[in-house]
């Protein structure tokens, strides 16, 4: 029998299944084209699943010749017959023609209108197992008093209504949980429902696009089946409520946090579309989240095509307006590194504010993460973030305050290099995959320090070897403060914690104080008399206001970052990844100073990270150069190639 030949689609259309069981319990699919109108669209359901290794596959029969399909759709689509939505249905492996560059780059294009316009989603999870019924009794249950709770926009003016309600983390009660018929005590249970947030669907990136736009969705698993503001729901629930049930259940469910990350759009989704119809407009609004927010939200989510980390994303982007348009092309012909360059050049130039922020989501983490495995090309733009690897846990973006004076008309000095531009000086110029900025260089680095993290500078006793060496490098520094000043606020970020502040500690009593705490915090509390002996000394310290919270402040400002002494005096905290001739500069459209590598085989520079840098967290405003208390830097603002 022949193999299943795709026929061109019509622009506009799409393709449309039927899928019917032979009595032999042979699976028969029949395919056929329609056109595509997201005002009035023909009736079908679509499908979400997992599709599955790409190296097994099994054979059916579609319009009498052969098709090759993964093990896991011939399964979904055996139970969306048993549920009778059969007739039409849309399914992207056996509806877009994979072997098609151009056909899939299409139709990728439409899967947004595509599962919004569905009249049903069905989100098929995998086969049942034992505890799948008591599971899906159990969300059922919990989804519907979640949704009660905090899901009714009727009860919006009520006095009743509390919209934070389920967002407040409280420990539950076995006793208050009983009372809502939501049983703690019995483990089997939970256990079950563990079991249900844990299959792989879950982690996709695609269910991103397919559940969000949904208006009626079902979550299937095996022959069961649940509303899928249910599973959402009841997610919800576990997250923010059920802490005394996770304090028995020791490991993460990723489904579950997976779930709730996807709550804040879902809701602002539904309301927009809620009052639009409820004022009798005809079309959808077309409410779009900023594709930077949802490439950062949605980093940690799974791709077999790591492509699809951004594609997956597109339709329910601010950039979906610019694929229409046919200004940004959704290509499966490109490499991944031309895809994630591009994606990033045109995020900053839709962006009107910090619009260089998106360089910060290439921060590299010190962890070894799971898709860091895979090796990073060597000419990896630097200023591209690659959506394949993880950020790392616990480190915050941002050290100390951002720019101030930074939302100014006049700012908006950023652009990338296209490829059809001509530049007379430097490949770098001439390249796709440079950007070009202007900004001003503050210094380059003199020294880094070999310490990189919290445990380091602190609990090995490194931060006086530090501020010694800082102190004999340093006469004066360049604001006219006290260069011990200079170095004991770096260690904070330039912001002394609230508590200091509230009990009316000056900078000065900071400074001196600091140093004697840390030796306090180093004491030995191996004894009863050593514990009270350091809670003793400690106390004058507590009274001033040093606690835990400096502790966090060290801890934020020095996690994963080096300080460093510039040549000019500076000092400061920057990426991991720094190194003595370094320069630290401060770049319009880039809310914080960052490093910067200067490339000596190339022209212009790498870009290693973001950084704080004292007395220099002041933004570049109206391309005038910024000054040090009265007094000029004397530094002129420059063009800067980033490669």
């Amino acid at each position: 029998m022949d193999r299943y030949e795709y026929s061109p689609l019509a622009p506009g259309h799409i393709r449309l299944l039927s899928l019917s069981l032979t009595e032999d319990d042979e699976l028969r699919a029949f395919i056929r084209h329609v056109p595509f109108d997201k005002e009035d669209p023909v009736v079908y359901s679509a499908l979400s699943y997992v599709w599955g290794t790409s190296g097994s596959t099994v054979s059916i029969k579609c319009d009498g010749a052969i098709l090759s399909i993964t093990p896991s759709l011939e399964e979904a689509l055996r139970q969306v017959i048993k549920l009778g939505g059969a007739e039409s249905l849309w399914v992207d492996q056996l509806c877009i023609n994979q072997q098609d560059e151009q056909d899939r780059s299409q139709q990728v294009n439409m899967m947004n209108s595509v599962y919004k316009c569905a009249a049903k989603v069905i989100a098929y999870l995998g086969p049942s197992t034992p505890s799948t019924p008591l599971a899906v009794d159990l969300v059922t249950r919990v989804g519907t008093i979640a949704t009660g709770m905090a899901g009714d926009m009727f009860l919006w003016d009520s006095e009743q209504y509390d919209p934070n309600a389920l967002k407040t983390y409280h420990e539950t009660s076995a006793e208050e949980s009983e009372k809502l018929g939501i049983p703690f005590s019995d483990t089997a249970s939970w256990d079950a429902l563990s079991e249900f947030y844990d299959y792989p669907w879950y982690q996709r990136i695609w269910i991103v696009q397919e559940m969000l736009p949904a208006r009626n969705a079902v979550v299937v698993c095996g022959g069961h089946s649940v509303p899928w503001a249910l599973v959402k729901g009841a997610a919800s629930w576990y997250h923010y409520k059920a802490r005394a049930f996770s304090k028995r259940h020791r490991r993460s469910v990723d489904g579950i946090e997976l779930t709730v990350g996807m709550e804040l759009p879902w809701n602002i989704r539904m309301g927009t579309e809620y009052f639009a119809d409820l004022f009798g407009q005809k079309t959808t609004p077309t409410y779009r989240w900023q594709l930077q927010r949802l490439l950062s939200t949605f980093r940690g989510r799974k791709a077999t095509d790591p492509r699809d980390k951004v594609y997956a994303l597109l339709g329910l982007s601010d950039l979906h307006f610019d694929v229409e348009s046919g200004q940004f092309k959704i290509d499966y012909s490109q490499d991944v590194k031309t895809v994630f360059a591009y994606t990033a050049r045109a995020i900053i130039k839709r962006a009107t504010l910090s619009n260089l922020d998106i360089l910060l989501q290439g921060r590299r983490s010190t962890c070894t993460c799971e898709d860091d495995a895979q090796p990073q090309a060597d000419d990896w733009p630097s200023w591209v973030p690659d959506w394949r690897r993880h950020m790392g846990t616990g480190c915050e973006w941002g050290v100390g305050q951002h720019f101030e004076e930074w939302y100014d008309e006049h700012a908006a000095g950023t652009h990338v290099v296209e490829e059809e531009e001509e530049e007379g000086e430097g490949k770098s110029e001439s390249s796709p995959f440079a950007l070009r900025t202007r900004g001003i260089i503050i210094g380059q680095a003199a020294y880094v320090s070999p310490h990189h993290h919290f445990s380091q500078i602190i609990q090995q006793g490194h931060l006086r070897e530090a501020r010694d060496k800082f102190m004999g490098m340093v006469s004066a520094y360049p604001t006219g403060e006290a260069v011990d000043t200079a170095f004991a606020m770096t260690m904070v970020g330039g912001v002394l914690p609230k508590l200091i502040l509230d009990k009316g500690t000056t900078i000065e009593v900071y400074v001196e104080k600091y140093l004697e705490f840390v030796d306090v915090l180093m004491m030995p509390r191996n004894t009863r008399e050593e514990d009270e002996l350091r809670q003793q000394r400690g106390m004058p310290y507590f009274q001033l206001g040093f606690d835990n919270d400096w502790l966090q402040a060290v801890l934020k400002a020095y996690c994963e970052r080096r300080w460093y002494a510039l040549d000019t005096g500076h000092v400061g905290l920057g990426n991991h990844n720094m190194q003595e001739g370094d320069v630290v500069a401060k770049l319009v459209g880039l809310g914080v100073p960052c490093v910067l590598r200067p490339c000596d085989d190339e022209g212009g520079y790498r870009f290693i990270g973001e950084a704080y840098c004292h007395g220099e967290m002041t933004g570049l405003c109206k391309g005038i150069v910024p000054l040090i208390g009265d007094t000029p830097i004397g530094r002129e603002m420059q063009d800067i190639v980033i490669v």
